[in-house]
């Protein structure tokens, strides 16, 4: 029978992961299809599941807030500290506010899927960003002007040729042919213009 993990415990290693993610971008390495995949799942987490409201007791209350127990066990002995309900449940926003307000700092991983979605977003465009630098640097992607320009330099040759076609070249061709023979040169000049257009760089 499958094992279904708790969703602190998927939680927890969802935050792994980008954890790792987040190092291997910041140590200039290529993301596999596979991690780039995950990053995309992870910036995609919805910000209204949150995780769990409250906690059965401070082991998982640790757990779920991203911290060691230790460091858990310190921070309720404060005066201020939140008190558990009286059914023994621990409600995790009230340790949230806890924390922020005595700037209490826990592990490395996002306390909430909702950061762990910014964080991951965040990683997202910098690592697409990276994609397009190189990109552009293996010329892959060339400027739009660029292309503007070389395109109106094309298009203006094109109209050139057929006009040089139509009022020069085929008057004194077609005077004396058929129809048959009239249609093959004109299919013969347009096909000489759309070659033009279709040219790579070294036509001239």
């Amino acid at each position: 029978m499958e094992s279904v993990l708790p969703p602190e415990v998927a939680r927890k290693l969802l935050h792994k992961d980008l954890a790792n993610l987040v190092k291997r971008v910041h140590e200039g390495k290529k993301l596999t299809r596979s991690e780039h995949s995950m990053l995309q799942n992870l910036a995609g987490m919805s910000a209204g599941h949150s995780g769990p409201t409250h906690a059965r007791n401070f082991v998982e209350l640790a757990e779920i807030l991203g911290v060691s127990r230790q460091a858990l066990g310190h921070w309720r002995r404060r005066r201020d500290a939140p008190k558990a309900a009286a059914n023994g449940l621990h409600e995790v926003a009230a340790w949230r506010e806890f924390m922020q307000r005595h700037n209490l700092k826990g592990s490395e991983a996002p306390a909430t899927d909702e950061e762990a979605s910014l964080k991951a977003r965040k990683l997202l465009a910098e690592v697409e960003e990276r994609e397009l630098r190189l990109a552009v640097k293996r010329e892959l992607y060339v400027p739009l002007d660029v292309v503007r320009q070389e395109w109106t330099t094309r298009v203006g040759r094109a109209v050139s040729l057929l006009r040089n076609k139509l009022e020069s070249e085929l008057p004194p061709i077609l005077s004396g042919l058929d129809a048959v023979g009239i249609q093959d040169e004109c299919r013969k000049a347009i096909d000489e213009v759309l070659g033009l257009l279709h040219a790579g760089d070294d036509a001239g």
